[in-house]
This record gives structure tokens, C-alpha cells and sequence, in this order.
């Protein structure tokens, strides 16, 4: 499985800088595709298919990509939309 950032996305994690958050959170991205049951995944009300993994005070905005994304081998994935903070979540999610 493979993951994929929006250029949103890929915004919102420059904007971090050099912030230890910044590292957990590539981490936790990294690690969507092996993120079980014990994953802090909740899916996004209102706003299905978004699910939103917690990682400290940052919220990960994601979901898996759509038949038309898959790639032409057939790799599964997901697409990471938005990397926010906890308060600045029901505006990303409205955003989508």
C-alpha cells in the first residue's frame, strides 16, 4: 500500500518546519498502512469517506484512494487531504 499527500497537505507539514510535530507526524503518515484496530481512527461525520487519525493535538485528515486512483498494478492506497491542528479541524473538514 502506498501513501499519497494533497499538495494541501504537503503544505500544511512545510508550514511545521522544524517542529518535533512535524516528525511524528511523517511518521504517523508513513504508517497509515499498518495502522489496526488500535489506531486512533475515527471516520469524519458529515463528511464520509474522510476518517481522521489523532497524533497529539494534529488531526491527519485521510481516506483510501477511489477505483479511478489505484494504479495501473492495482496498488491500494490512501490519499492524505490535510494535517491540522485539532482546532483548525472542522474547517478542513467543511474545505474538503
Amino acid at each position: 500500500m502506498r501513501v499519497a499527500l494533497a499538495r494541501q497537505a504537503q503544505r500544511d507539514l512545510h508550514r511545521l518546519r522544524h517542529s518535533p510535530d512535524k516528525e511524528r507526524l511523517q511518521r504517523a503518515i508513513e504508517r497509515l498502512p499498518s495502522h489496526g484496530v488500535h489506531a486512533d481512527v475515527k471516520a469524519l461525520e458529515g463528511a464520509r469517506p474522510w476518517l481522521r487519525l489523532r497524533t497529539g493535538d494534529w488531526r491527519i485528515i485521510y481516506r483510501r484512494f477511489s477505483p479511478a486512483e489505484v494504479d495501473e498494478r492495482g496498488e491500494d492506497g490512501y490519499l492524505v487531504a490535510r494535517v491540522v491542528n485539532r482546532r483548525d479541524l472542522a474547517d478542513a473538514v467543511r474545505s474538503l
